[in-house]
């Protein structure tokens, strides 16, 4: 893994391990489990999401490839757990912002339509890619067409997902009550409008040239990192016992 990416993924990781064991652990009575509540998808997303970013470290990703039936299924595997991730966290944004139309958009069928979608197509792509060794997010084979458009499908994925709740978070964060949950909500805006640039933009990233290219991975990262905060300080509330009705919004993780 380049250097650049190191702290950016362990970043991730502590902030998304914190999110969701702190959900996983969340003390509960008789039979409930601590994955159920309105917040279960937030954990569901940490784990996908974190899974992901397990799945790309040389060490764990050397030993996938070691059973998977086809080279580089591993990288596969971790974007399919990514693109769930997208879809979790979407639907649940949806719900707290009380956005139908995001909702419909997001998990709705047009969202269902649209995952299936782009999952067979990055399927395709790498079926279509000459490559013989494993290669974390395969980077190895960044040149081909086919590399280029897995990857686009990815970041497409997350724009598709992350547009239609821009401006139901933005709304938020003009609007919310509590100071912390502006914050919050501008945090999440941010973090999705990069995302929505970093595709729009990636036909620049292909001309981009040596580590120049991880620049533009970073972007995905700082982000990723915007919207995890975003959560962890309506958390962060929930945990002070801020009402739903004072804070404005029913995200939580709690």
């Amino acid at each position: 893994m380049n250097p650049l990416t190191v702290v950016p993924v362990s970043l991730m990781l502590i902030l998304l391990g914190s999110l969701t064991f702190k959900r996983i652990n969340t003390p509960v009575l008789g039979h409930q489990h601590a994955l159920q509540g309105k917040a279960s998808s937030i954990a569901l997303s940490g784990i996908f999401l974190t899974l992901a970013y397990l799945l790309l470290l040389p060490p764990v990703y050397m030993g996938m490839e070691s059973i998977m039936p086809l080279t580089n299924g591993t990288d596969l595997v971790s974007k399919y757990f990514a693109l769930v991730a997208v879809a979790f966290l979407g639907g649940h944004l949806s719900t707290a912002y009380g956005s139908s139309f995001a909702r419909r958009w997001t998990v709705g069928a047009p969202g269902a339509a649209m995952l299936g979608t782009v999952a067979t197509g990055l399927l395709g792509t790498l079926l279509a890619t000459t490559a013989p060794n494993p290669s974390p997010q395969l980077l190895d084979y960044a040149a081909q067409p086919s590399v280029r458009l897995n990857t686009w499908l990815v970041l497409a994925y997350v724009a598709y997902i992350v547009f239609p709740l821009i401006k139901p978070a933005y709304k938020d964060s003009r609007r919310n009550p509590l100071r912390v949950g502006r914050v919050a909500s501008g945090l999440i805006a941010a973090g999705f409008a990069l995302s929505l640039m970093r595709a729009f933009t990636y036909p620049v990233e292909l001309s981009a040239t040596g580590d120049a290219t991880y620049l533009f991975m970073i972007v995905s990262y700082i982000s990723t990192a915007f919207v995890v905060t975003g959560l962890a300080l309506f958390a962060y509330a929930r945990k002070n016992r801020v009402p739903q009705t004072e804070l404005g919004s029913a995200l939580s993780i709690d």
